[in-house]
């Protein structure tokens, strides 16, 4: 049975063709090409499916195609090809309407470039065999204040426990988190990143191996898996011949041999790794992964039957608590699953509930992009109402010939869609040309598959949608106009139907104002995040990183920058200060109540605070001539928990360290302003886990990195040297707001780009309908300027009824997004004024102009019927 399937052409397409396809041929034609797609099966099933898919659309032509039987009759193929022939020539009589309509519709199917993105965006992590049933396992954690911090860090006894004890779990998966190592090979030596993994890594997820065994790969602690860039870079070109068995020395401490090469991980993969190594072997190195009350790997299930999650969801749940006596008490620490697939779009948490992420982004951006088509067909609706004017005499003599109203309104609805397929072909070639500087705007490699059936099905479906949706006015209206009146040219509409185009204007300007709001918004918020005092100071400050093996280099490390002139200071860390999450829930002090806390560390040296320009409010700094390793800095929010007065002294130990505490520090954002400020304690137990240096510097960043550099090499020669500007790392953790802000600002524009047209229709249609009114007007006077006045006025409070109706929806928007910081900046009335000033601004000038045209004709030429 399951080989017939696969012989079986698609149904899409057969139902297409035994719809169009004359009764007398469709046996013979549809038996062919069945023949044809059961032998270029054989070959590739994706290209049989859309070869199949390109001969019935090919088969859509006269001679072919049924007649089709209407309610008032047949439409027969003749019947068609002249309605082809009758719209090409208005096409090209009418040239200036056929380039808005053609304008208008092309822009707007352009717009759709951004459905590229959100389906990129929604098929991250869909390519593994048994996504449905890959689950990641989450540890909530208490924290100060009533809040709950969910983290990916699960205690490695709790994946033991999974793996031993569930039986409804197939297989638990470990990962660690993305780890950089120095790889050599010879002479050749560079820094690659990857995960320390389990064995059954490869057999779970669904990345490619080249060569080598999936099973045992990883079995032996001193294997390692590279990626084809890697051995292609060690081993050139013929890598293949002789590269199982080959060795790497890993950061300059031992040999690895190379059991797998695996294909390079694609960008639809939230997973990016160059190597893996033997989860196993950095377990028997850290001792402290054995703790229940200590977070390490991540880690991913596999269920025998969806069936058997509740069953997981419900014993996990507690297992920390279980198992974590005095470590973790009742009720503060326990674990959720979220399905894998789903954790890139649905990566926010909030108090342990998930709570949205990156999915606001991909359903605000498409609602635009299907706001701005709608806008798009919309205008195509009004031009064809302006030129209604036009073809009543052609509708008056088609239904004195005996026309239909069902066969005037195919007429309008092939007009639509002719003009539809022509813009989408526009528009393919323009988003093939604009794909390069999206891709850069975003930050992807997105490109149109033709190779894919669904890529056909999408462009055919949105061109008949938008054909159908542009037509669809026209085709009502104009077949209901009298026929002595059409043949006359003296067709009036009904006021219903100039409602419902002054309707169509204001929700279109609606559409624009609110996209301009949106995106002043967003840009009044990045500019208070990326310029908000964090507690310290990021400008002009260098994280250089270096490797474990590097600690009793430290002080000539520092002795040597302290040595550049532009260099104000150094300091090190145990990490990035703003992007920051090492922690424990060991901390215990004073007074403390019952229960645990999830508590940030970080480690550094002496001269931190001063470096990073922080600020003490109580107590002191570390002292270099004291003994501070025992002592510890707390912020604000720790010091809150610890009793809020009189913390200066308190005991304090986390990780077996007993000590106390001597100062306070301001707080600062250790991550970006989305999180709250978590407590946080400082600790000088250098050079234990320190792996970056904050270097601060003044003048010429270029020089004082080539110097830094220098000192580096010099120190770890053969060495990359690895840094970062903290400022930039700080702005690049808004990647996605800045490619919406960007994304926000080109749509908008666009909107009111495509409503000016709609409203330069609107605006000739008027005129047109107003002519003679003009004309006897300006016999009696008027002067150009009172009737352009007189024909804008009725638009212009068109424009500001859209910005009323887009107010709310803005405001409540606006709130919406802005809820996702937990620090924000506040919507200044400003914006809405703003956005209205600028739609309302260019607007009135589209309009401006054309009633300027036609205030400036001759009145002789529009009295001289009368």
């Amino acid at each position: 049975m399951s080989g017939s399937s696969e012989i079986s052409p698609p149904k899409l397409p057969t139902r297409l063709l035994r719809w169009f396809c004359n009764p007398k041929l469709i046996e013979d034609v549809e038996g062919d090409l069945s023949e044809l797609y059961a032998e270029r099966v054989a070959k590739s099933i994706p290209k049989a499916k859309l070869k199949y898919l390109l001969d019935v659309l090919l088969l859509f032509r006269p001679g072919i195609i049924k007649n089709f039987e209407l309610k008032n009759g047949l439409i027969h193929t003749a019947m068609i090809k002249n309605y082809l022939k009758i719209a090409l020539r208005n096409a090209l009589r009418y040239k200036g309407f056929t380039m808005l309509n053609l304008l208008g519709l092309v822009v707007g199917l352009v717009s759709c470039l951004i459905l590229l993105w959100v389906n990129d965006e929604v098929q991250m992590d869909k390519f593994h065999a048994n996504g449905d049933k890959i689950h990641q396992v989450f540890r909530n954690m208490r924290q100060s204040g009533g809040m709950t911090n969910t983290t990916w860090t699960i205690p490695k006894p709790a994946a033991d426990l999974m793996r031993e004890e569930y039986p409804e779990v197939d297989q638990v998966i470990q990962v660690s988190w993305p780890i950089e190592m120095r790889m050599e090979q010879g002479d050749d030596y560079s820094n690659e990143s990857g995960f320390f993994v389990t064995p059954n890594f490869l057999t779970a997820l669904s990345f490619e191996l080249l060569t080598g065994n999936k099973e045992s790969a990883l079995a032996d602690l001193s294997s390692i898996m590279i990626s084809r860039s890697v051995a292609e870079k060690y081993f050139g070109s013929t890598w293949k011949d002789d590269v199982l068995g080959k060795s790497l020395r890993i950061d300059g401490e031992r040999d690895a041999t190379i059991t797998g090469v695996f294909e390079n991980v694609g960008t639809n993969s939230t997973l990016q790794f160059d190597w893996l190594l033997p989860a196993e072997y950095f377990f028997g190195r850290n001792e402290w992964v054995d703790d229940w009350g200590n977070g390490s790997f991540r880690v991913y299930f596999t269920l025998r039957s969806e069936n058997d999650l509740k069953a997981v969801q419900d014993r996990i749940y507690d297992e920390i608590i279980t198992h974590a006596a005095g470590q973790a008490n009742s009720g503060e620490e326990y674990l959720i699953t979220h399905k894998f697939q789903d954790y890139y779009l649905y990566s926010n948490f909030e108090n342990g509930v998930i709570s949205g992420g990156r999915i606001s982004y991909v359903r605000i951006l498409s609602i635009v992009a299907i706001f701005i088509l709608i806008i798009a067909c919309i205008n195509f609706m009004n031009l064809a109402t302006a030129r209604s004017g036009r073809r009543s005499k052609e509708i008056g003599l088609r239904k004195v010939m005996g026309a239909h109203k069902s066969s005037i309104s195919l007429q309008f609805f092939i007009e639509s869609i002719l003009l539809s397929l022509i813009s989408m072909l526009l528009s393919i070639l323009f988003v093939w040309l604009l794909l390069p500087n999206f891709n850069q705007l975003v930050d992807k490699q997105l490109f149109i598959d033709f190779s894919l059936p669904n890529t056909w099905y999408f462009l055919i479906g949105i061109t008949l949608i938008v054909g159908v949706l542009s037509g669809l006015y026209p085709a009502i209206l104009l077949p209901t106009f009298n026929i002595i009146n059409s043949l006359k040219g003296a067709v009036k509409q009904t006021s219903g139907a100039a409602y419902f185009r002054k309707g169509l204007v204001v929700f279109q300007f609606a559409i624009s104002t609110l996209l301009i709001i949106g995106m002043s918004v967003i840009y009044s918020q990045l500019e208070y995040v990326l310029n908000k005092d964090l507690g310290l100071d990021k400008d002009n400050l260098v994280a250089v990183s270096f490797g474990e093996d590097f600690g009793d280099r430290l002080e000539t490390f520092r002795t040597e920058l302290s040595k550049i002139p532009d260099v104000k200071g150094v300091t090190v860390a145990s990490g990035n200060p703003i992007s920051y999450g090492r922690s424990t829930s060991s901390a215990r002090w004073e007074g403390m109540s019952e229960g645990g806390y999830e508590i940030n560390v970080l480690l550094t040296d002496e001269k931190f605070i001063e470096v990073m320009g922080m600020e003490i409010k109580e107590g002191r700094d570390f002292d270099e001539q004291l003994t501070d390793s025992t002592n510890f800095i707390i912020n604000e929010v720790m010091a809150e928990m610890m009793g809020g007065e009189d913390v200066i002294n308190k005991k304090l130990s986390f990780w077996n360290i007993n000590g106390k505490v001597v100062g306070v520090v301001k707080n600062f954002h250790m991550q970006n302003l989305h999180e709250p400020i978590a407590p946080l304690i400082i600790t000088c137990i250098h050079p234990a886990g320190e792996n970056i240096a904050m270097v601060k510097f003044q003048g010429n960043p270029n020089e004082t990195l080539e110097s830094i550099e220098a000192v580096n090499t010099n120190l770890n020669p053969g060495s990359d040297f690895d840094y970062l500007f903290i400022d930039e790392a700080y702005a690049e953790s808004y990647d996605n707001e800045m490619t919406v802000s960007s994304l926000a600002k080109i749509f908008a524009g666009i909107s009111i780009l495509i409503s000016c047209l709609g409203l330069f229709g609107l605006s000739a249609f008027t005129a047109e309908q107003r002519s003679k009114e003009i004309g006897v007007r300006k016999v009696h006077g008027a002067s150009v300027r009172h009737l352009v006045l007189l024909l804008s006025k009725d638009y212009s409070i068109l424009m500001i009824f859209a910005f009323i109706l887009a107010i709310p929806f803005g405001y409540y928007y606006a709130q919406q997004w802005l809820d996702g910081f937990e620090f924000r900046t506040s919507i200044s009335p400003v914006i809405f004024v703003m956005a209205g000033l600028i739609t309302f601004i260019i607007g009135a000038l589209t309009v401006s102009f054309k009633s300027y045209q036609a205030a400036r004709v001759n009145p002789v030429k529009t009295l001289k019927d009368e």
